[in-house]
């Protein structure tokens, strides 16, 4: 029984010691005027290894870049207007960070139209999901309010990777009411629920968010814990369960405060500022990244003092490539206010256009046969950022390219050869209950070059440079492209002096979608799908030399 206790105990340490748990801390005061202006301080904390410097190369990049900084500001403005039905302000100059081992980031934000006035019960009223009481409008809104927090926690998993890492968020919002205020009461939004006092969602492999509020002399307190993991939401994949799931989406921290207050006049309220989601939005992202530029690497090897072969590949490459990626929600309408879910369909589309010069420079002293690899070089450019509401999103693209060199000498010889690729492709991998894709390419060759031999020999040369192109979601998930171009030159002895020669050459192409997180067992939980989608061969030169 001893040894058991033991052995579980270990088991548990191991878990522990290689677990990674993210924390996020947010607390927000919202001051309430009298002419229904609010003023959110919203500041943030995020601490854990790596994430607080992604925080803050996100945060650099918005306040430098004014379109950056614009989508942003349809973010985060977006989860208050699902929130209180009216949208935040806030320029670069009320955002304050730092970041050291801690990130923290300090947003001002003013808020008209935060307090409305009920006529019915001569009161005034902050209502969270309100909706204006408006159900056409909640059928409008709520669905976009669920995507919005679904993407947020699809992106999160696919950070953490696995279930054993989590990212814990303890979010604090206090409200002030107006200085002579006398609360009444706080009402649920929805009449399903009872007196809002706590809420709880379980999407399922401990996914969950928690709140609790608490009345005070000058307004409330809200305390809401939220857990996310790389683990499956089983409560999200089932249509029947997923509907229960919503409903207590629906109703957290979905209530409304009715106050009196004798300063306040119903006819000088600020008014709300409807927000561009409520007549757009889109759940799809493009980027697009470019790169070019010269590698070499050489090749020496000796098999005796009398043989020796040095070989020197060479790639001039010029890369753009578009990546897109769309996340298309299924919604079924189940009765007041109330959805069941399901993805209908990822995509992942992936274009990269290249321009690649491959080249083979050969000097043999005797006979040999050899095959020789390595890694030419890896390319990874500056993240390209993005937020879905608050939660910074990064792709990482990385260029990966290797160099393989088969010979077969049958005595010394030197020769060098090259061609042009242009090679364009178009890929799109699709999940909509099942894995597929399509694509759309073509290659061609330009300007081959076959040079004479030094002598006239029989050889073969052979150059490959298998390389990978990715997208990769916090360098986690996303779609990739393999291409292997190669060169191969050829000679032949013939009859009299003449040295036949071959320049061939070709690609093959294949490409698919690295898959983690939440997105993973939504998509039938395979942790990556590949295709091979094309082999091309051509011959750009052939011809003879005379000794």
């Amino acid at each position: 029984m001893l040894r058991r206790l033991m052995f579980v105990v270990i088991l548990l340490l191991v878990a522990v010691l290689f677990a990674t748990q993210y924390t996020r801390t947010i607390t927000e005061k919202i001051e309430v005027y009298h002419d229904g202006l609010a003023i959110i301080t919203r500041q943030e904390k995020i601490t854990g290894e790596d994430l607080p410097k992604f925080y803050s190369e996100y945060y650099k990049q918005l306040l430098q870049d004014e379109k950056s900084f614009n989508a942003f500001l349809y973010e985060a403005t977006k989860e208050y207007y699902f929130l209180y039905g009216t949208t935040p302000g806030f320029s670069v100059k009320d955002i304050k960070f730092s970041a050291d081992k801690t990130f923290t980031a300090t947003i001002v934000m003013k808020v008209p139209g935060f307090v409305r006035y009920d006529k019915d019960k001569n009161r005034f009223v902050i209502a969270r999901k309100g909706f204006e009481n408006n159900e056409k409008l909640a059928d409008l809104l709520l669905p976009k309010y669920f995507e919005d927090q679904i993407e947020q926690n699809i992106f999160i998993a696919s950070f953490l990777k696995s279930e054993k890492n989590s990212l814990v968020t303890e979010r604090t919002v206090e409200l002030v009411l107006p200085e002579g205020s006398t609360l009444e009461e706080i009402a649920p939004t929805f009449v399903s629920r009872t007196e809002p006092v706590s809420w709880y969602v379980d999407f399922g492999g401990g996914n969950t968010y928690k709140a609790v509020l608490k009345k005070t002399d000058k307004g409330f307190i809200l305390k809401e814990t939220m857990l996310i993991n790389g683990g499956t939401p089983k409560n999200l994949l089932d249509e029947k369960s997923s509907e229960k799931v919503l409903q207590s989406l629906r109703d957290y921290t979905a209530f409304q405060i009715g106050f009196f207050n004798d300063k306040m006049k119903p006819d000088s309220l600020t008014k709300p500022i409807e927000h561009k989601v409520k007549n757009d939005f889109s759940g799809s992202w493009t980027f697009t990244a470019s790169q070019s530029g010269q590698k070499t690497l050489t090749f020496t090897t000796s098999t005796t003092p009398s043989v020796q072969m040095i070989a020197t590949p060479r790639i001039d490459t010029s890369l753009t490539m578009q990546v897109s990626l769309l996340i298309d929600h299924g919604w079924v309408k189940t009765g007041w206010c109330s959805w069941s879910w399901r993805l209908r369909r990822f995509e992942a589309s992936v274009s990269p256009t290249i321009t690649i010069k491959p080249s083979l420079d050969i000097n043999v002293t005797g006979t040999l046969e050899k095959t020789l690899s390595a890694t030419l070089f890896s390319y990874r450019p500056a993240p390209i950022y993005f937020s879905i509401s608050f939660v910074p999103v990064w792709i990482q693209f990385e260029l990966a390219v290797n160099a393989e060199v088969y010979e077969k000498f049958s005595a010394g010889l030197s020769f060098t050869v090259s061609t042009n690729y242009n090679h364009y492709a178009s890929l799109k991998f699709t999940y909509d209950g099942r894995w597929n894709y399509s694509a759309s390419r073509n290659a061609s060759y330009s300007g081959p070059s076959f040079p004479k031999p030094s002598a006239r020999a029989g050889a073969l040369a052979k150059l490959s440079l298998p390389f990978t192109v990715s997208a990769y979601i916090y360098s986690v998930a996303g779609p990739f492209v393999r291409l292997s171009p190669w060169l191969k030159g050829e000679t032949t002895i013939a009859t009299g002096n003449r040295l036949d020669a071959k320049l061939s050459g070709g690609l093959t192409l294949s490409g698919g979608v690295q898959m983690a997180g939440w997105l993973k067992a939504f998509c039938d939980n395979l942790p990556s799908v590949e295709y091979n989608i094309w082999t091309w061969e051509t011959v750009p030169y052939q011809g003879s030399f005379t000794y």
